[in-house]
């Protein structure tokens, strides 16, 4: 496969970033992501040492500001600078939190409705500029260290939000009462009228830093007016950083960690809603405002891309269903703890494959997407260290749909860039693998056969032809259908169609999830649009019996053609000039007679007769010369 450097819309070539390296077409294709950030940070360490360290992979993703983590646009940052200086084809792309930031860093870049609020309360007598005991109608909806706004009422009863102060809550004294420092973030500590104060805590997360208190402030989208609003402002901040001949201009672009699509009306930190329209209550207009969410965040993008131009890669988080669906727009994707941040068990293989295929044929081109594989997320403790096998899956999995690998946990006590799949059993990282000689390959171990099916009968929207589908969507109904099929005994399953989806907004992707048996933790997806896309779907140990596959989007019409349902367990793999990749996603070690598959006879000893791979994983071997 040739990537190309064409862009959308007759765009011309991006000279700039057809240079890098990392847009050979030599695989494997590997980066450091922030684990270099700490040394850099570090004045005892020197440049020199600090850069040789770090220079083994083909580029970096890197935290160079001070939105998250305060500090990091001072030493880190200089090394930053320097190393893309001295090493041009190696990849310098900025890691930055797209969602929420702390807001001393650049605090008057923004106005006071540019964050997020939850629902607050109004004041009880007057307050002066010197008074730290404030009394309100309801304290019940702030919580301890909460950073809180006051906003004064004018006599029509609205809010004044140009004349705000932000203030921090100290303590909740009583029903009534809240103890607050005043004037914070340089805010002026004003005079409030006689029940003509309002108070409302912002949305935030804790703070990332260590020894660092300040939680950060999440952006409020949604607040789009005829000049662009917070995404605008926002655009601007950051071209102050990127733009040309600018502090970051060297830098190849940015990933925005964390950016929804769009935001919910709750928050999981306590029962009071969100005030999405800033109008100091709960009402419909929220629900409103907060469907304008995804408009914001598709302004700030759009507008970025057009102040950066074409020679710049945008990158964001993508592997949620709430993640980016702006494929116009962004380059590719980031992928932490792939196929999903909570599938430590590469349950869902299926939709990161699917993810990944789809943000490669449909991004801003030149399309780029990489696979973070660190420590996998514990809600219940501290983040552990995948298994090899599942590593070696998740490598497999980037392998295959020509993403970007981002080692980022130690393996055996050895550097991040000393992984065997990375080496290919050398001493070093190197493209051992060279160019693909081919798209994934899939082969049956244990005979396949064809299942046959039915659509569940009722629905008057649906309409069907031999192995193709028709569904519209109902009036105020969501897009839901499912099949049934019957098994002889158990086994894994594979399900393969051509998807069209129209979305009721423009240039929208939409989701296609499947769940077997209402099985959450093997419910997989795939993107769909207006365009064909084949999606392919993987489910293992389907119960003997009736089974269902309950399918779900959000298209308001989709149509798939050739649906194909097969039992029986696959193995995937990848050619590459040099060697070939081989993955198992089953949970059940598998063999497959080299007789049988006779593309895969060159990486065996001619006395080998079969391949075993183990489940739930991949198998990274040479060709063999003889």
């Amino acid at each position: 496969m040739v990537i190309s450097l064409a862009l959308y819309s007759g765009q011309s070539t991006c000279t700039e970033l057809s240079d890098l390296k990392i847009f050979d077409e030599q695989y494997p294709k590997a980066i450091y992501f922030r684990n270099v950030e700490n040394s850099a940070a570090n004045t005892s360490i020197s440049y020199e040492k600090w850069a040789k360290r770090w220079s083994k992979l083909d580029g970096m993703v890197v935290k160079a500001l001070d939105e998250e983590i305060p500090g990091r646009s001072k030493e880190a940052q200089k090394k930053f600078i320097q190393y893309k200086k001295d090493n041009p084809s190696k990849l310098m792309l900025l890691h930055f939190n797209g969602n929420a930031r702390d807001p001393n860093f650049d605090f008057d870049a923004f106005h006071a409705e540019d964050w997020t609020y939850f629902v607050g309360t109004y004041s009880e007598g007057s307050i002066e500029p010197s008074d730290t005991v404030i009394t309100v109608n309801d304290t019940q909806v702030f919580q301890n260290s909460d950073d809180i706004v006051i906003v004064p009422v004018n006599n029509m009863g609205e809010l004044d939000w140009h004349k705000s102060e932000q203030v921090k809550l100290l303590s909740i004294k009583n029903e009534s009462t809240i103890t607050v420092k005043r004037g914070a973030f340089s805010t002026k500590a004003r005079a409030y009228k006689k029940n003509k104060a309002y108070l409302a805590a912002h949305v935030s997360q804790p703070a990332i830093a260590p020894g660092s208190s300040q939680a950060l402030w999440r952006y409020n989208f949604s607040n789009i007016i005829a000049q662009g609003g917070m995404p605008l402002r926002l655009t601007h901040n950051l071209m102050g950083y990127l733009g040309n001949d600018k502090v970051l201009s060297s830098f190849d672009g940015v990933e925005f960690d964390v950016l929804a699509d769009t935001r919910g009306l709750k928050h999981p930190s306590r029962k009071t809603p969100i005030d999405y329209n800033y109008d100091g209550k709960a009402s419909k207009l929220d629900i409103l405002y907060q469907q304008k969410y995804r408009q914001g965040v598709h302004l700030f993008l759009s507008s970025l891309r057009s102040e950066l131009g074409k020679s710049k890669l945008i990158l964001a988080d993508g592997n949620e269903a709430n993640h980016q669906r702006e494929f116009s727009v962004l380059n590719g994707i980031e992928s932490e703890t792939w196929p999903s941040h909570w599938d430590p068990s590469v349950e869902q293989w299926s939709s990161g494959i699917n993810r990944h295929l789809f943000w490669k044929k449909r991004s801003f081109l030149p399309s780029l997407n990489y696979i973070k594989i660190g420590k996998l997320p514990n809600k219940n403790g501290p983040s552990t260290a995948p298994s090899a096998n599942l590593r070696r899956l998740r490598v497999a999995g980037a392998l295959f749909t020509d993403s970007v690998i981002s080692p980022a946990h130690r393996v055996k006590g050895k550097g991040v860039d000393k992984w065997p799949e990375l080496t290919g059993g050398t001493r070093d990282y190197k493209n051992w693998l060279g160019k693909p000689s081919s798209e994934i390959s899939y082969c049956s171990s244990d005979g396949s056969a064809p299942v046959n099916y039915t659509f569940v009968k009722g629905e008057k929207n649906i309409s069907y032809k031999g192995s193709d589908i028709h569904i519209r969507k109902s009036k105020n109904k969501a897009l839901k259908f499912s099949l049934i099929f019957e098994l002889d005994k158990v086994s894994d399953l594979s399900l393969k169609f051509t998807a069209i989806a129209k979305s009721n907004l423009i240039d929208r992707a939409s989701f296609i999830s499947i769940t077997p048996n209402n099985s959450k933790s093997q419910k997989n997806m795939t993107w769909a649009d207006e365009l064909p896309f084949t999606g392919h779907f993987y489910f293992k140990d389907i119960a003997k019996g009736k089974n269902t596959l309950t399918f779900e989007t959000d298209a308001i019409e989709l149509i798939l053609n050739g649906i194909k349902l097969v039992k029986g367990a696959k193995l995937i793999y990848r050619e590459f000039e040099g060697g070939v990749v081989i993955a198992n996603p089953s949970r059940k070690k598998q063999k497959i007679a080299l007789d049988k598959e006779r593309a895969l006879t060159p990486y065996f000893d001619k006395k080998q007769s079969q391949i075993i791979v183990p489940a739930k994983d991949a198998l990274f071997l040479r060709k063999r010369t003889y």
